[in-house]
């Protein structure tokens, strides 16, 4: 008896590995709370249970916004026959790739290298040892089905050839990596104009943007090219960037009704967005519509960098703390994609009077076949003058009657639909917002106070030593979340003469480059648990600009000697991977001293 009852207590203190999501502070990893899968989260728990059974990492990373996240969730994931083959044959690991972005980024990097593309989302078998075997993207339930059965037949039979290969496979992709990290030079000036060069080898000159599928807006590259080109003055460029502003601004990547930016459209036309809202799209934009409406003299890029803040204040900000939410969802609370944005002709009917009708079905085009069963997209069709033309009326009668319609549209929709929401509240995407804000009070003084109470909400994720990432728990923050942190607050301590933001910036700035900045390499993150040895003397731009140019910036804001002097020093130094690949690192090559 007395031997049942030790057992029976030694059970009940075992480790639970069943799903451990519910509830999660994390919108997404608390999607998959009810799954059969038993999700655990990445971190040494999960690498010892693999170790001491032998079992491979699956490592599924996604966000909340996500459609084809939501999907695998529901056709792969709430399976119990699949469930039940990964509960029993792998260690089941869900990540949110907006908490854990360097685990992210270098698995991405994995996949790419591998299969030649990757995404979201990303899917990752890893060796107990920490080593990246082989991963992929989304696939329907019957093929992933198959793959975890064909992976986990050759694990049992393989498993110790499996690991070496993998680990031989991570050190020459690192060895490949670190090559073209080396220093080679103390002088990237030439590069800035060869950037010019390649960016409109990319450029789409009939559509805009880069690329000729579909059009991500890689604010990066088009506020780089921006910036860089006003010294330049190459003509082409200036055609290039005003079509792709006006495009971005008017057609499919934008909400015509309340504000805002998609993250990319799935066609080259602009025209159909893929319906997730980032915070960082509708942080970034602004930046370059802002330089963009001074350098082209074209107020409608300032407005629209305007109403995005506003949008930003209306739908993405949390009233309690200040700060600003990470995404709105793909797909609206009935699962449909896009369902809150789109609009039946009925609908309309029925919100609008007659003249308001005929001015929104010609001004968004709305009478043409449905872009999606429920409905179409407001995306403009015609200018304020055509429409005036077409009307009769004055211009000032349409964009009163157009504003007017917008309203009812608006608050129609607020008021009878539901567009899930992240509600993180993440440092670094933060920072980007309050530059956002800081660069906004020099044309609309009633941004101020929202960006002095986000200033107020970054410095209370400070405690004068570490920098958390997300005001949901006291986990460190990363490289990222530092350096966009302190650009933050330098830039709105510049633009709002506010001396505390400035103080904790550069002291943010200070410990970035302690903590991050070892023997001219940068480190990501200060811990990692994957046995990673790749060197980084330059960190590429993705759709963020990237935390290296970042604290740069942030250094030579400061004005304190010593973080310009290592500002300057990293700045300069020239690399095989920056000479190869000059699209990747515009934030890099246009910084201003």
């Amino acid at each position: 008896m007395k031997t049942i009852i030790i057992l029976t207590l030694f059970l009940f203190t075992l480790p639970s590995f069943a799903n451990q999501l519910k509830n999660h502070s994390s919108p997404y990893l608390a999607l998959h709370g009810d799954d059969p899968v038993d999700w655990v989260e990445w971190g040494e728990p999960a690498i010892t249970k693999a170790r001491q059974e032998n079992k491979l990492l699956f490592v599924s990373i996604g966000y909340f916004a996500c459609h084809w996240c939501h999907v695998m969730q529901r056709e792969s994931f709430s399976d119990k026959a699949i469930a039940a083959k990964l509960n029993k044959n792998y260690v089941s690991v869900k990540v949110d790739r907006e908490l854990n972005p360097v685990l992210d980024k270098e698995l991405i990097e994995f996949v790419q290298l591998t299969n030649g593309t990757a995404g979201w989302p990303l899917n990752v078998f890893v060796t107990p040892e920490g080593y990246s075997m082989v991963g992929m993207t989304y696939l329907p339930a019957d093929r992933f089905s198959n793959v975890i059965d064909q992976i986990n037949i050759k694990w049992k039979d393989e498993h110790v050839s499996l690991k070496q290969r993998a680990k031989n496979m991570n050190a020459s992709l690192a060895e490949m990596l670190n090559k073209q990290e080396a220093p080679i030079d103390s002088n990237i000036k030439p590069l800035k104009s060869r950037f010019i060069d390649v960016a409109m080898q990319y450029a789409d000159e009939l559509n805009g943007g880069f690329g000729e599928q579909n059009k991500f807006p890689q604010i990066p590259q088009l506020w780089g090219l921006l910036k860089l080109n006003r010294e330049a003055k190459n003509k082409d460029a200036d055609e290039f960037l005003q079509l792709t502003f006006d495009k971005i601004i008017s057609q499919g990547l934008h909400d015509d009704i309340a504000g805002g930016f998609y993250r990319y459209t799935t066609d080259p036309d602009w025209e159909t967005p893929h319906f997730e809202k980032m915070i960082y799209t509708n942080a970034l934009l602004p930046l370059a519509l802002f330089d963009a409406a001074d350098i082209y003299n074209k107020a409608e890029y300032r407005e629209t960098a305007i109403e995005t803040l506003h949008f930003l204040q209306n739908e993405m900000r949390d009233t309690k703390v200040n700060g600003y939410i990470s995404s709105l969802s793909a797909v609206d609370d009935k699962n449909i994609e896009g369902g809150y944005y789109l609009w039946q002709q009925a609908e309309l009917k029925k919100l609008l009077t007659s003249d308001e009708l005929a001015i929104a079905n010609a001004y968004w085009n709305m009478t043409r076949p449905n872009d999606f069963p429920t409905g179409n997209l407001p995306r403009q069709k015609l200018s304020i003058k055509a429409l005036s033309i077409m009307m009769s009326k004055s211009e000032l009668e349409i964009q009163s009657s157009v504003a007017n319609i917008k309203l009812k549209l608006k608050q129609y929709r607020n008021k009878t639909r539901v567009i899930p929401k992240d509600t993180k509240l993440l440092a670094g995407m933060n920072g980007l917002a309050l530059s956002a804000f800081a660069k906004g009070i020099h044309y609309d003084k009633s941004l101020q106070q929202a960006g002095d109470q986000l200033s107020k909400f970054l410095i209370s994720l400070w405690d004068g030593k570490t920098l958390r990432r997300s005001a949901a728990n006291n986990k460190p923050g990363g490289l990222y979340d530092y350096a966009a942190v302190s650009w933050g607050l330098l830039q709105w301590g510049a633009k709002a003469n506010d001396s505390k933001a400035h103080k904790i910036g550069q002291e943010i700035a200070k410990i970035a480059w302690n903590n991050f900045h070892k023997e001219d390499f940068w480190i990501e993150e200060s811990v990692s648990l994957l046995p990673s040895t790749k060197q980084l003397t330059h960190i590429s731009d993705s759709a963020l600009i990237s935390a290296e140019a970042l604290l740069i910036e942030a250094s030579l804001l400061s004005k304190d000697p010593a973080l310009v002097t290592k500002a300057k020093a990293v700045q300069t130094i020239l690399t095989e991977n920056l000479e190869i690949d000059v699209f990747s690192y515009p934030s890099l090559l246009s910084i201003h001293e």
